[in-house]
């Protein structure tokens, strides 16, 4: 039987090929390097009336240390990500703004990417102390390798961790991990900054690690006691650093990710009002806090909320973002409405012409030329490359990072992005390979359980690792035909975005709040009802759907285990392989070219979002 799954699994996946090998490509060299012009004046370090702190900020950067190389379709390459080239946005600040300049992350720093898990967490470690790290605070996934992984991760820090809201669930103390901290406040020329350190509500279920033992407490109580507590010692603004997010919609992606100054008068995008960020900040009253510092969506956000400015960037260091801090020079007061952003910067070795970004929004024909040639580019009128004192970090990894790298499996032509705001192939792809390697009639999973893109061009072993880093079993499982439609009722007006899935077709409603309308069984041609009666087996991950023990599924999937268990379940394995990113390799392996147009079809879908129902 299980050869048979294997068959139809693989007469999904191959295509006839032509025999084109990916190679590497060499631009042509420009003699002109564009600069990004924000169009306004810059704050300056020699302001007269004010004293600007800037503050460089990061988050959710998943052990992206190596960048990316990003195929497009004329052939030409370029790389994007990868914290050699976001060291030399630092180093450019820190030369302008010398011990001024703060640095800040999010959290979520070191699991996902290869590198991360190859040098168990140390080329991110290595980063952040060369880079002189002022602040960060703990995210969900940093416990992923268990408590005593993220110990000793910690305790290497040259920077603090704060953190606020943490507490053990027994003595109700609060929990103090190495170079932890709660509130600081850091002095700078006499202007004192008071950092409050929050981390999210949804870390339980949204880590691989049991911390059942520890509670995380509610954020708006602990803002305003420890804002006032920082005031009382003298703080001239108070800032909170969390991995709590929010996801804000721009008319089109290029406006979101234009390269500008902002400030409390620039034109505002429409922000999910049920994501947590967005509730507690418009809960706070005025003069709590001065700014905020999010993670934890992977969104680019650069907005005012309630009149406090809050920033965020994508994952895996494709962006970072300036917030600029204005004091003013006699009373020490922060002026709050002459804050201003700079960014998002385009963290990557070149930029379009036309359009002074580099994001992957770029996949057709059409649109590559729409953005024009890609160039090099200067940031502060200086050329934006690989910062030397990063890449040494890098070579001492490479070694390692080439085992994986170098494995070649497969190739593809075409990009393969996820989203967890519309259906997407990769997200298709990830789930027609659950039910198909299981022989399920209906497969799901979580948006968050592939961490990268599949880029055009070679795929490598690193690439899957980077791709599924959690190594989770898959699990099949048996449900009734009620039960499979409140599942995902329950899972689609969920707050971690819409669930991929095949063997289904669903239409849903996605802003100002999400919703599962219709949902039909579906073989990608022919729909049918679902019998509330019948039995329909359904495969997953164990994230999703865990059974032993006293399990709790994660994201979204614990509200479903407020009424549902998982009916005769079991692991799925094949030849010594448990895990589904071990599996994913081993069928990639005899794929000659994976093609995307195969998983997603925008005239068939099999997830249609609308507006309104």
């Amino acid at each position: 039987m299980n050869e048979v799954f294997i068959i139809i699994f693989l007469l999904i996946f191959l295509q006839e090929a032509k025999s084109i090998d990916i190679q590497e490509n060499n631009d042509n060299q420009y003699e002109d390097i564009i600069n990004l012009d924000p169009g306004v004046s810059l704050p300056k370090y020699d302001d007269e009336n004010y004293f600007y702190i800037p503050i460089i900020h990061t988050n959710d950067i998943h052990g992206s240390f190596y960048p990316k190389k990003i195929l497009l379709p004329s052939g030409k390459s370029y790389l994007i990500g990868g914290l050699e080239y976001l060291g030399k946005f630092i180093s450019i600040m820190s030369k302008e703004w010398k011990d001024r300049l703060l640095y800040f992350d999010a959290g979520d720093q070191f699991q996902g990417g290869i590198e991360g898990y190859i040098s168990k967490g140390k080329i991110m470690m290595d980063f952040f102390n060369k880079m002189n790290m002022k602040f960060a605070t703990i995210g969900n996934h940093e416990y992923d390798f268990g408590i005593d992984f993220m110990k000793s991760y910690m305790s290497s820090s040259k920077f603090d961790w704060v953190l606020d809201n943490v507490k053990n669930l027994t003595s109700n103390n609060y929990i103090f991990f190495p170079n932890q901290k709660k509130s600081q406040i850091i002095d700078i020329e006499g202007y004192k900054l008071g950092i409050i350190g929050l981390s999210t509500l949804e870390t339980s279920y949204t880590t691989t690690t049991d911390i059942s033992d520890l509670k995380y407490e509610e954020y708006e109580r602990i803002i305003k006691s420890e804002s006032m507590r920082l005031k009382e010692q003298g703080a001239n603004a108070v800032l909170v650093l969390a991995h709590i997010g929010l996801y804000c919609k721009g008319d089109i992606d290029d406006i979101k990710l234009e390269y500008k100054i902002r400030d409390i008068n620039t034109k505002q995008a429409e922000c999910r009002k049920t994501d947590e960020a967005y509730i507690l900040l418009k809960e706070l009253n005025t003069n709590i806090i001065d700014a905020f510092f999010a993670g934890h969506k992977h969104d680019v956000t650069h907005n005012w909320i309630n009149g406090i400015p809050v920033i965020s960037n994508d994952r895996n260091a494709k962006y970072a973002q300036i917030i600029y801090l204005p004091f003013d020079k006699k009373t020490k007061k922060l002026v709050n409405n002459k804050i201003v952003i700079e960014g998002p910067l385009p963290i990557c070795e070149k930029i379009f012409k036309n359009k002074k970004i580099c994001d992957l929004s770029v996949i057709t024909e059409e649109q590559e030329k729409l953005y024009g040639d890609l160039i090099p580019f200067n940031f502060h009128g200086q050329k934006i490359e690989k910062e030397s004192i990063i890449s040494e970090i890098g070579q001492k990894y490479q070694n390692l990072f080439d085992i994986y790298d170098k494995d070649f499996l497969t190739k593809t032509y075409d990009h393969f992005e996820s989203s967890k705001n519309f259906e997407n192939n990769l997200g298709n792809l990830y789930s027609e390979f659950l039910r198909h390697i299981t022989g399920s009639d209906i497969s799901v999973v979580n948006p968050g359980a592939f961490r990268t893109p599949l880029y055009r061009g070679n795929i490598s072993n690193a690439t899957i690792y980077s791709f599924d880093p959690f190594g989770n079993r898959i699990v099949k499982f048996y449900a009734f035909g009620w039960e499979v439609k409140k599942i995902f009722k329950n899972l689609q007006k969920g707050s971690k975005g819409f669930y991929p899935s095949s063997g289904l077709k669903m239409t849903v409603k996605s802003f100002p709040t999400k919703k599962l309308l219709k949902i039909k069984l579906f073989d990608g041609v022919n729909e049918k009802e679902i019998e509330n009666d019948k039995y329909y087996s359904i495969a997953s991950t164990e994230f999703c759907f865990p059974f032993e023990g006293n399990a709790k599924g994660g994201d979204d999937f614990r509200k479903i285990y407020e009424w549902f268990r998982p009916r005769n379940p079991k692991y799925i394995q094949f030849n010594n392989y448990n895990l589904s990113r071990d599996l994913l390799i081993n069928y990639l392996r005899n794929i000659k070219e994976l093609k995307g147009n195969i998983f997603y079809d925008k005239n068939n879908e099999r997830m249609r979002v609308v507006q309104s129902e």
